[in-house]
């Protein structure tokens, strides 16, 4: 993947992580970026700890810093392209955006078509070309409005593998749950809509953001905040899947068997809705004639067999 560098502004835009520096390890020739360590660790490991003591007032005040973060860097055309839990990282309740390693300018053309990602927080358009955009970094917040509202991470109890690939692209998103404030299920779910041209502009979200922000603090000054009630859709959740990767890899790997070609032999992505439905339709009739070959080859082989 081609990456583009986004430490040009003297290592530094508002809410994003600094860069102070690019350091070579002398045996492996291996480049590092020296940023700045964050102890408190990040949005995951935060809700983890202590979820049902963060008001919604908090939450939203660290999904307004996110924003910003997001905001200064798509302003200066920059594309973060891995927006997750693992990339905020919390200091002081301030949201700091940071690993930007698989940054890309929209400025600059990208040809490659290496996926690196985490699956739930992916965009689907994705999966079907790699042409990341603005758009994208949309969906991944949008997964973040999710984790922040439940403390779980997305699709937390699926397999990370293709099947999971194929059905969100086919739609499947996270449950829906009621415990939140006005406007914010609403955002969420715009943020993570399947068509990429549907999504909100970072400037909208910033807007939309602030307004929750601000019904809900006048609620706690009435002393009526959107409560935040325990059940069994809400509240952190301990798996231990092996299946599931939360760090960014590659998932061109994934990608990769006979049956699943077909995901990235897709001409391109129309950014409408019909043409969408048209390149899922093509892939699945794809995915049904890898099967119908392989059962072939596999009546052939028995054949040889018998002989």
């Amino acid at each position: 993947m081609t990456s583009y560098d986004p430490y040009d502004n003297d290592g530094y835009y508002p809410y994003v992580n600094k860069c102070y520096g690019i350091t070579q390890d002398p045996i492996t020739k291996d480049f590092a970026i020296i940023i700045k360590y964050y102890e408190s660790g990040d949005l995951t490991h935060y809700l983890l700890n202590d979820f049902f003591n963060h008001s919604w007032l908090d939450k939203l005040n660290i999904l307004n810093y996110i924003v910003l973060g997001i905001k200064n860097l798509h302003n200066a055309n920059i594309i973060h392209g891995d927006i997750r839990d693992g990339n905020v990282f919390l200091e002081n309740n301030v949201a700091i955006i940071g690993d930007l390693g698989l940054s890309k300018s929209t400025l600059v053309h990208d040809d490659s078509n290496e996926i690196y990602g985490v699956i739930p927080f992916f965009a689907p358009e994705n999966f079907v070309k790699p042409i990341y955009s603005k758009a994208s970094d949309i969906y991944g917040f949008g997964m973040i409005m999710w984790e922040l509202m439940t403390g779980r991470r997305p699709l937390w109890d699926r397999d990370h593998d293709i099947e999971l690939i194929h059905e969100i692209c086919d739609g499947l998103r996270p449950p829906i749950v009621t415990n939140a404030p006005e406007g914010y299920i609403e955002l969420m779910q715009m943020c993570w809509h399947h068509d990429p041209t549907k999504r909100p502009t970072i400037t909208e979200i910033e807007s939309k953001i602030k307004n929750i922000l601000l019904i809900e603090s006048d609620n706690c000054h009435e002393s009526n905040p959107t409560k935040i009630i325990k059940s069994s859709d809400i509240g952190p959740v301990t798996i231990n899947n092996p299946s599931d990767v939360y760090e960014s890899n590659s998932l061109s790997l994934i990608m990769s068997t006979e049956s699943t070609r077909s995901l990235t032999e897709i001409d391109s992505y129309q950014s409408d809705e019909g043409s969408f439905n048209e390149d899922k339709r093509r892939l699945d009739n794809n995915l049904i004639e890898d099967e119908d070959t392989k059962k072939i080859r596999l009546s052939e082989n028995d054949d040889d067999d018998i002989a």
